[in-house]
């Protein structure tokens, strides 16, 4: 199987205006993660979640720039004659589901959220920890490189527990995912592959991170086989040492990494 690395660009960085030096066929993934009620007060790690009217305003600024199409229209779609833009979300927050996937719906822009199943009904480890004060950049590389990270441990002990005025915080479930789609057709909204877990599969050796990525790609092919992209986003944005092995025997075809600006031509395949 191969599997291409893809340039993502990060949504929270998009500038007043797309830049100008850009050309037809260029194409750009923006990756956003959360999207909260605009009067809510900022917690948790602020920097991964957008007020409605910003991200409103982004798609019309996109809208304005370039052609809003699905994920797999712009990964497939060879020279295509205008830029493009793809809209994606990580980790399937509950408030992003309504009111970003919302907005993009109303907009009929097309959408993709990566699910890491492990994480659903959760306020993640991240967010509490940006609440206590402990989510310095130092502590941030630590619990991914230190141990916490590496198998989803560290995520999964952040609970179950929403109280504490940090809803907007909340994974959302299952239950919330499948209404979601029972309310949304299939052209726009998608789901991908964030790991069963939402490791950091930089860290882990190449059977581990395969566990990560088959583990999930056998519960989208379970609940919503029908929905599906064959595209693994990263979760941090870090790469499995080899992406190819860690993706062997899946659906996956492309994977995504954290990265920033337009591209081209689609990178060759990683054999």
């Amino acid at each position: 199987m191969s599997v291409r690395s893809v340039l993502r660009g990060a949504a929270e960085q998009v500038l007043v205006r797309l830049p100008r030096t850009t050309k037809a066929g260029d194409r750009l993934i923006l990756a956003y993660h959360n999207v909260v009620p605009n009067d809510w007060v900022p917690r948790g790690d602020v920097s991964l979640h957008m007020p409605l009217h910003k991200f409103e305003t982004q798609l019309r600024m996109i809208r304005d720039e370039a052609e809003i199409v699905s994920l797999m229209e712009l990964l497939t779609t060879e020279a295509p004659s205008s830029r493009r833009v793809a809209i994606t979300f990580d980790d399937a927050y509950a408030s992003a589901m309504e009111l970003g996937v919302g907005a993009c719906v109303a907009a009929g822009a097309a959408c993709t959220v990566f699910v890491a199943p492990g994480l659903l009904g959760t306020v993640p480890v991240w967010d509490r920890r940006a609440i206590a004060g402990t989510w310095s950049a130092a502590e941030r590389d630590e619990f991914l490189w230190g141990g916490q990270g590496r198998g989803g441990e560290g995520v999964l002990a952040a609970g179950r527990d929403h109280g504490n005025g940090i809803g907007p915080l909340a994974i959302a479930t299952q239950a919330q995912l499948e209404q979601l789609l029972a309310r949304v057709g299939e052209q726009l909204l998608t789901l991908g592959n964030h790991s069963m877990t939402h490791a950091n599969l930089g860290a882990l050796s190449n059977d581990e991170a395969h566990g990560e990525i088959s583990q999930c790609d056998a519960w989208l092919r379970e609940h919503v086989a029908a929905r599906c992209v064959p595209v693994v986003a990263y979760p941090y944005g870090i790469a499995p040492k080899d992406a190819a092995v860690a993706a062997r025997g899946t659906d996956a075809m492309l994977g995504l990494l954290a990265a920033g600006g337009w591209y081209g031509e689609l990178p060759p395949a990683q054999q």
